[in-house]
This record gives C-alpha cells, sequence and structure tokens, in this order.
C-alpha cells in the first residue's frame, strides 16, 4: 500500500485529484502511517524460495530489517542484504576500506547500498544490485517490480549506480575487487567535478565588494547650491507678461 500510495502521489497525482474525496484522505492516512512506523512500512522483497524447515530468504530479510529497526533507535548497526550477490558486494567495499551501509531506507524501500565518498565525504554513493532473480528467465530484462522500485527511488531523489548480475557473475574475486573499485573511483571523479562546477556557479553569483572612495575623493558636507547671501534682499522675478509693464511705470 505504501507503495502504491507514492506511485500515485509521484505519477498520477491529476488521477488522484479527480478521485473522490475520501480516496484522498485514505492515501494521505497511509502516508502518516507509513512515516510514523517506517521500518514495518518498507516492501520486502519477493520470496526467492518457499519457505522450509530453514525458512526462507523473505523471513531472513524480515528478520534482519527487525534488527535494523531496533539498532537505528538505539544508535547501533545492521545490515539487511536483498540477495548472496549484495552481500558479495558489500564484501569488497569492506575489503577496500569502503565505508558503506546496507539496507538504507528511503520513502517504502531499502537502498541496497549507501557507500561513502571517501574523497568528499558529503557526498554519498547509492549502489543499486540487480541480482540474477530480478532478471526475466533467459533474459537480461530487468523485471516489472524491480523497474517500478527503481523509477520510483529515482523520483525520490536518488541517483542510483547499477551492479548487473551478467557483468558480476562472470568476474574472478580478484576481477570483482577491481571492478568495485573502478566505479568507485568514476563516481567519485564525477562527484569532485560537480562540487567544483557548483564552487564556481557560488563565486560568481557572490555580491560585489563595495566601493572605496580615495580620500581626495571624499565628500563635502552637504549644501545647498541656491544658499547665498542670507542679508542680501530678495528679489523676486518679474513674470515676462508684465515685464512690458513695469518698465513703462517706470
Amino acid at each position: 500500500m505504501t507503495v502504491t500510495e507514492l506511485l500515485l502521489r509521484k505519477e498520477h497525482h491529476s488521477f488522484v485529484s479527480a478521485l473522490p474525496a475520501f480516496v484522498g484522505r485514505y492515501l494521505e492516512k497511509i502516508r502518516r502511517h507509513a512515516q510514523f512506523d517506517q521500518w514495518s512500512a518498507a516492501a520486502v522483497p519477493q520470496a526467492l524460495a518457499p519457505s522450509g524447515p530453514r525458512g526462507s530468504d523473505r523471513e531472513e530479510v524480515a528478520l534482519a530489517m527487525q534488527k535494523k529497526s531496533s539498532a537505528a533507535a538505539g544508535g547501533s548497526s545492521a545490515d539487511v542484504f536483498s540477495s548472496q550477490m549484495h552481500r558479495d558486494v558489500s564484501a569488497c567495499l569492506t575489503h577496500l576500506g569502503i565505508v558503506h551501509e546496507n539496507g538504507a531506507l528511503c520513502g517504502p524501500f531499502l537502498l541496497d547500498i549507501v557507500a561513502t565518498d571517501m574523497v568528499n565525504p558529503a557526498k554519498r554513493i547509492v549502489y543499486e544490485i540487480n541480482s540474477p532473480h530480478h532478471y526475466y528467465e533467459g533474459t537480461e530484462q530487468l523485471t516489472a517490480e524491480k523497474r517500478l522500485r527503481q523509477r520510483l527511488l529515482g523520483r525520490l531523489g536518488q541517483k542510483l549506480h547499477a551492479v548487473n548480475a551478467h557483468d558480476w557473475r562472470p568476474l574472478t574475486s580478484a576481477q570483482k575487487m577491481k571492478f568495485i573499485l573502478e566505479l568507485q573511483d568514476a563516481q567519485q571523479e564525477e562527484n569532485a567535478k560537480s562540487l567544483k562546477q557548483q564552487a564556481a556557479a557560488n563565486v560568481a553569483r557572490a555580491p560585489l565588494p563595495a566601493i572605496q572612495l580615495d580620500a581626495a575623493k571624499q565628500l563635502g558636507p552637504f549644501a545647498l547650491k541656491s544658499a547665498r547671501d542670507l542679508s542680501a534682499k530678495i528679489r523676486v522675478p518679474v513674470p515676462p507678461s508684465q515685464r512690458g509693464l513695469s518698465l513703462s511705470a517706470r
């Protein structure tokens, strides 16, 4: 329901505005509930295998989310993995010494990996892990659910950097490390370039410095240009129409 509410709000606002008022109130109630109970309202990936004596991937993710929510309240850390490939990518980042978080909350979704830009710590790099089960069988086309997730995350302002299964699986352990390192370096260079452009734009928009007058050009005290000898008699100018009359009178 939280995903449906986000989809209608972000992509079909005109349709929602045409619905009866009680529908809008219901969707608003869902949005407020999702903001209040964030971790419980997050969308859990579909099960990869049916439940058995040892549980399933869906149950493992649900338990990890419970641990994540309690860790968020207590100030500690916890990981939520969506697949084994997600674990492998996280292990590579850990081996490279890149600080990252697995399963960061964003709206009704969990971002797979949010890594810190080691050159520009103010920036973050979001990795989207496209595991084998995220594709239709025998193809390299993402499932509709996965495409919807990525589109809505883009609506929420997230720039995703995909790690695709067909690129990841053929690699050896050393090649996987190199792949992640090159991807991280490329995004760090892009972030550095973006910060430089932003700094240059801020300098261009900065106000001009105040003009300082030289000592020789300092303005004197204010004085009226019409001010003369105040002891002189006041001369009233004669209008042009009265000038002839005044001469004849003389």
